[in-house]
């Protein structure tokens, strides 16, 4: 049974049990599946096309084709779900090839059209992804409720982009329930079992189909760890003897091959394909029988399957499974569960939060700097476009435009980055109509969306900066995931989770390090895509209920999307972190600000904390490959992050934080050793965020050899009361946060100009971005970003003047 906001849901099955799978999940989710669609190589005929439940015998029919897309072999058995699911199937013939062999799909094909593969595409020529479009086509016709599709991508960004790419030109929404299922926590149902066995934790999806009664049996094996012994074996039996024997196997291979275990045990590297004969009840009105198998021998030790006689039967009985014994991930990663528990819920003193600017206006002028490989062109606006967002946001897109095209050689499709800075969250949709223009290519720049009220300058309703790339576009990576799941929001709208840059770096280095800019992280619960509630994290019950416990829960799930996506991007460190806050809540209360700043520097500081030298993780598994990468890519670029039970296994990498020296004179004695762990923190008080959410965590991660990061509380040469802290990169970037508190002796004017006398080299040379809620004096210009808030935090969550953050590369 669909919930009210559920969706109409067109499933892409193979006959795989991943497929199958997630189809489970979709109705666990409170979705409705109306159609099943399934594609099949062109040269066999399709079987039981009067649905009668019983298999043609069409000889090589289980021949499948080599495609990096769809599963094949089993094909003939596939219309067979029709009657055993009892819901409609629509077919469809496998056209072209692997002609675009990207990645990421539509890389190269889109820099001068609409932004997608060529439409035509759809009716049978070219990539063999498009085959899906008229085959997605015919079913919405016949179904014109559909508004989402789903597949049983699991590690495959190859598979995954390219179901996100159609989905996007159909107006679908891409449902990939099982999406880095193999790092996530384990359900609450096995949660126990994982901890104490391996193999449990290894094949934790396959012992969730087993807790349901799936049943998906071996047609075909690909790996040197698994040989023909191993046919028609089920993966998701009651009995784990056949999930043991395979993470046996697979354990060998992959430690000989020094490779992932987890991956490989799902048949992910292409290891084996299986084929879905039975599950639970509420889905499985009848199992499947095959009566006729043999073994058959392909080149390179592949060994399957020829099915015969296939038909569907009675279930021998209603197994009483329903949709609620679905095992669904649990919400919190072991460190952020751990996190959440160790938090203190005790409120600040709330005081009266003195609100700025309001007799005053800022003046905040179009800046331009170019520094370490990067253009930053800050607080664009156009007012005199008129009080219409959507208008000023055309006025800014065309500025943007020109200055790209009339001084370098980039264009929009090198911005990877982009805050966008709203007057009223009301104006989100209209400038985001416009704002979507401005990409034609995947993988548009990450971005932060935050709304400053009454602290913009008059008449601007919209204010955005962003950040080129000037280096080699093809170094460039990105991070797009549009699906729903259980791993992080999925980002439907015109921005990635994440770009990476390179770092200039000297000829004689062989690597360079990265910068990842990651978009602002709200806390959704990714597999609705809501804000979360208490409700959802029943595990935390014990707790009292209380605004500032629920504040927690929200801050730490933020938190928890930033690190999973920088884990995916394969972030080392991350270089600094910026907590956006609104200051209501749902109880009437105002200005908790003081409690949620504190808040948010703890849960930050936390995370950075260097774990005990006898708290050792022995994780060193690599990731798997999936079929595209085993041909065409490098190791580092196969999955996000599959190998580790955590989200995050080396982020913080403290392997490459380099150690204060004692006998360094420049450092400050006075420094605590711990805090430098912790990386820069500012928290901005702001009048709203998308989805009325109270926090919104932002980052910039690096990917390096070796960093560094220091504190100092007595810089004499800006002022007492001012305090700084360092992050450096690889000995080559810096990337500094200057804490103007409330106590320091000058004005807010004169500690800038001191900061800028000490740090800047002038000309544009730094890339400067000022917090605060003082609007500057008039005649004083700022050389950099300014974001206007209501207050400004800094670490420890003392209350700042202002904050400077100082991105500079020498």
């Amino acid at each position: 049974m669909s919930s009210p906001n559920g969706l109409n849901v067109i499933a892409l099955v193979s006959g795989g049990k991943d497929s199958l799978y997630s189809i489970l999940h979709c109705i666990r989710n409170g979705h409705k599946v109306v159609a099943l669609a399934n594609l099949y190589p062109k040269q066999t005929k399709t079987s039981a096309p009067d649905g009668s439940g019983v298999q043609e015998d069409h000889g090589d029919e289980e021949e499948d084709i080599d495609s990096f897309m769809y599963q094949t072999i089993g094909h003939s058995v596939v219309p067979l779900y029709e009657t055993a699911l009892q819901i409609p199937l629509y077919r469809g013939v496998i056209s072209g090839g692997a002609v675009d062999t990207a990645r990421v799909y539509g890389n190269a094909s889109t820099a001068n059209n609409s932004g997608n593969q060529n439409e035509s595409l759809g009716e049978g020529e070219g990539d063999e992804t498009e085959s899906l479009i008229p085959l997605l086509r015919k079913v919405k016709e016949a179904h014109p409720e559909a508004n989402a599709v789903s597949a049983g991508a699991i590690l495959s960004t190859y598979q995954r982009t390219r179901i996100e790419d159609v989905a996007a030109r159909l107006h679908l929404v891409p449902l990939a329930w099982l999406w880095q299922y193999p790092i996530l926590p384990p359900p609450a149902e096995r949660r126990d079992a994982s901890a104490l066995s391996t193999n449990v934790a290894d094949a934790g999806l396959l012992e969730d189909m087993a807790a349901i009664n799936c049943s998906a049996r071996i047609i075909k094996v690909a790996s040197g760890g698994l040989d023909e012994s191993f046919l028609w074996e089920d993966v998701s039996s009651t009995s784990s003897a056949t999930r043991g024997r395979i993470i046996k196997a697979m354990r060998r291979f992959a430690e000989a091959d020094a490779g992932g275990v987890r991956g490989a045990v799902l048949g992910e590297g292409g290891e084996y394909e299986s084929l879905a004969v039975d599950g639970p009840s509420f889905l499985w009105k009848r199992r499947i029988e095959v009566l006729g198998r043999e073994v058959r021998a392909g080149e390179g030790g592949v060994g399957f399957l020829g099915l015969r006689g296939a038909k569907c039967a009675d279930k021998e009985s209603d197994d009483e499974v329903k949709p609620g014994n679905v095992r669904r991930p649990g919400i919190l990663d072991e460190e952020f569960d751990a996190l959440l528990d160790g938090l203190s819920f005790a409120a600040e003193e709330e005081r009266e939060a003195p609100v700025a600017g309001a007799s005053k206006q800022w003046h905040c002028e179009p800046v331009q700097t170019s520094n370490g490989g990067l253009w930053t062109i800050s607080n664009l606006s156009a007012p005199e476009a008129g009080p219409d967002a959507g208008k000023q946001m055309s006025a800014i897109a065309a500025k943007v435009q020109s200055i790209l095209s009339s001084t370098s050689d980039r264009s929009t499709d090198d911005i990877v980055f982009a805050t966008v800075l709203l007057r009223s969250m009301t104006d989100f949709t209209s400038m985001n109509n416009i704002y979507v223009s401005l990409f034609k290519k995947p993988n548009p720049p990450a971005r932060a969306t935050v709304a400053c009220g009454n602290a913009l300058p008059g008449g601007v309703n919209i204010m955005v900066s962003y950040v080129v790339d000037l280096g080699p576009r093809d170094a460039r990576q990105g991070l797009h995931v549009q699906s729903r799941s259980y791993w992080a929001p999925a980002n439907i709208g015109p921005y990635s989770q994440a770009i990476s840059v390179q770092v200039p770096a000297p000829a004689s280095d062989q690597e360079s390090s990265k910068l990842v800019y990651i978009a602002g992280q709200i806390p959704l619960e990714p597999a609705n895509m809501e804000m979360i509630t208490w409700e959802a994290l029943s595990q935390h019950k014990q707790i009292q209920q209380s605004w500032v416990a629920e504040y927690a829960l929200r801050a730490v799930l933020a938190l928890q999307h930033l690190w999973r996506i920088g884990a995916a991007m394969q972030v080392d460190w991350w270089v600094g972190g910026i907590a956006f806050l609104t200051g209501d809540d749902d109880y009437g209360n105002k200005n908790h600000i003081p409690t949620k700043a504190r808040l948010a520097w703890e849960t930050w500081a936390k995370m950075h904390m260097r774990p005990e030298e006898n708290d050792e993780e022995d994780d060193d598994d690599e990731p798997t490959l999936d079929a595209w990468d085993l041909k065409y890519g490098r190791r580092e670029y196969a999955y996000e992050q599959t190998s580790s039970t955590k989200s995050a296994p080396g982020l913080p990498n403290f392997d490459i934080l380099q150690k204060p020296d004692p006998t360094d004179t420049n450092t400050n004695t006075n420094t605590n050793t711990a805090t430098t762990t912790i990386p820069p923190f500012l928290a901005a008080q702001i009048s709203g965020l998308p989805r009325a959410s109270d926090v919104e965590w932002q980052g910039l991660g690096c990917v390096c050899k070796d960093v560094a990061v220091m504190t100092d509380k007595s810089v004499s040469d800006i002022g007492v009361g001012v305090d700084t802290s360092t992050t450096t990169v690889d000995k080559r970037l810096d990337y500094t946060c200057i804490e103007i508190g409330e106590g320091s002796e000058s004005d807010l004017e004169s500690s800038l100009q001191e900061i800028l006398r000490v740090y800047s080299q002038g000309q544009g040379k730094e890339h400067m971005v000022l917090y605060t809620a003082k609007v500057l004096e008039e005649g004083f210009v700022w050389p950099g970003q300014i974001i206007p808030c209501l207050s400004v935090w800094g670490r420890e969550g003392r209350r700042l003047k202002g904050g400077v953050i100082i991105q500079k590369c020498s």
